[in-house]
């Protein structure tokens, strides 16, 4: 008996010793491979010495021919829009909006108005206490305002209290000098509200954090970094997250597109196409996907009838998105058409998850194997991960539609693509694993890892199409590509924004068909009926 249960300890002892020398071995040689693909993969290579994509040269590689024509773009450009320079919308005109959709917002959303606008958002009694503020943390209730403003700042506040609680306006105040920075002075308007404990009446103010409106370099292409665009800058050999060189024109609002008329002809159909770098990038204004697809669609309808405006900007996410609603609809758009995954996942929910985890996925996630193999090892359980991208993330989509839909316009959303890892080679494959964790997703987060969350969070999308109704693209079941179409895990290549745009479109083209005859219809009765209460006399 001694000698069999002997007999079996040596056994798993070396089962045990083999195993773990298997482990070392395996962790060895996937640190290896990683210093392996940083010194010689051919595409990291070129992407860190901004060198010509390391694939076979040829028509294929580039947009069509016809997109570089600059006579056929002209003839089919939007009718809304103007190659020269349209008057900007007033800092006063633009918070005017915005402060209307403030003011409809629950309290969680208003916090986060006041912190992606980067301004201090003070209710304030008749005697300039403050009784709720959505600011820094050292603002805190009955402190008097002129402990944070100077008081001849604060004195036309208190002046006009009466005036803007009564008349309902928004009134705005000129800055003081060496006090705010940033497009206005001072806000000042009232939502009918009274303080809780005390049943006084509140207005609110508005003003600029002036430390942050001041950090903003003059040469710089944003207003709010990666949030706003200044109006009219023009930056040439703008160097894109795939080290190729593009060139920027801001039109009158703020966005990479040509000028825009607001409103736009009664005839016409406005597109607005919102994201981040993915739907804003391409070398020029003229050959980003909205541009493509505008000229698509007016080449399909036969004319200039189709305005698709180019709202991507670096670094959005459907937060942020949410923060800038009025300011889409200010553009007074038909549709909304959104584009939008990546800052959510890299930026926003992978960082949630990777702080939640548990001390054992925080000892796994040492092994540069676990992560790049066994990845769901170390992050949350599926159905917990999609309820994170459904509360956090496709709620902000659903709000926007709610809003949208308020107004009198549609929404459209599109499945966000991704390289097709099945296609991949094993190059390619390297370089998308390396780029997932070095630029994106975080150390932690392996390629196979990014694709499953991107197809949860395309799921949801779906779902939420589904059940509202609203207009589903399916980009990435069909922008189905390896690096010939894509120069990182999200952004596209040029024959990848072309093929971007094509996709949209055909799945465009039917809906505005129904939508173009309606209009027609209505405006044939609308002319008939004209005549017939104003015969032309015999």
């Amino acid at each position: 008996m001694k000698k069999w249960a002997g007999r079996t300890v040596f056994f798993l002892l070396t089962l045990l010793l083999w195993m773990i020398c298997f482990c070392v071995v395996l962790e060895g040689w996937t640190r290896w491979r990683w210093k392996q693909i940083e010194a010689t993969n051919p595409f990291l290579l070129s992407l860190v010495a901004g060198e010509l994509w390391p694939i076979i040269r040829d028509k294929s590689d580039d947009f069509s021919d016809g997109l570089y024509d600059e006579v056929l773009r002209a003839n089919y450009r939007g009718p809304g829009k103007s190659m020269e320079r349209l008057p900007e919308p007033t800092a006063e005109e633009e918070m005017r909006r915005r402060i209307l959709y403030f003011m409809r917002m629950p309290q969680e959303d208003r916090q986060m108005f006041a912190n992606v606008f980067e301004f201090h958002i003070h209710a304030i009694r008749k005697d300039g206490i403050i009784a709720a503020t959505f600011s820094e943390p050292q603002v805190k209730k009955q402190q008097p305002l002129n402990a944070f403003l100077g008081e001849a700042a604060v004195r036309p506040l208190l002046d006009a209290f009466d005036e803007v609680r009564t008349g309902g306006e928004i009134r705005f105040f000129p800055k003081t000098e060496g006090e705010t920075a940033g497009p206005f002075g001072y806000c000042l308007f009232s939502e009918n509200t009274f303080e809780e404990e005390t049943g006084e009446p509140l207005v609110w103010v508005i003003y600029p954090k002036t430390e942050i409106w001041r950090a903003v370099p003059e040469d710089s292409l944003w207003e709010m970094p990666f949030f706003i665009y200044k109006k009219h800058v023009e930056r040439q050999d703008i160097i894109s997250v795939l080290a190729i060189t593009e060139h920027f024109y801001m039109n009158n609002y703020g966005f990479r597109d040509a000028d825009i008329y607001v409103p736009g002809p009664e005839d016409s159909y406005r597109i607005l196409c919102l994201g981040a770098s993915t739907t804003e990038e391409g070398p020029v204004n003229e050959l980003t996907y909205p541009a493509i697809l505008e000229m698509r669609l007016n080449q399909h309808f036969g004319g200039k009838k189709i305005d698709v405006i180019n709202c991507g900007l670096s670094g959005m996410n459907s937060s942020k998105h949410k923060m800038r609603m009025a300011d889409y609809l200010a553009l007074e758009p038909d549709m909304i058409l959104i584009y939008n995954a990546v800052n959510d996942i890299c930026h926003e929910l992978i960082p949630g998850w990777v702080n939640r985890a548990t001390r054992f996925q925080q000892y796994l996630r040492k092994s540069q194997f676990v992560i790049r193999y066994l990845g769901k090892w170390i992050m949350p359980p599926e159905q917990e991960m999609a309820a994170d991208i459904d509360c956090f993330k496709i709620e902000n989509l659903r709000q926007m539609e709610a809003y949208a839909r308020e107004k009198g316009v549609a929404l459209a959303l599109c499945s966000f693509a991704a390289p097709n890892r099945e296609r991949l080679n094993a190059l390619e494959l390297d370089y998308y694993e390396y780029t997932t964790r070095m630029k994106w997703g975080g150390r932690y987060i392996s390629f196979d890892m990014y694709l499953h969350i991107l197809k949860l969070y395309n799921e949801a999308i779906k779902k939420l199409c589904a059940e509202r109704g609203i207009l589903y693209i399916p980009l990435a079941e069909k922008l189905d590509g390896t690096a010939n179409l894509f120069g990182d895990i999200c952004h596209q290549r040029n024959p990848g924004i072309e093929k971007k745009a094509d996709i949209v479109c055909e799945a465009l083209i039917p809906v505005l068909e129904k939508e173009l005859h309606r209009t027609a219809i209505t405006d044939r009765t609308e002319a008939a009926a004209e005549e017939e209460s104003n015969p032309q006399p015999e």
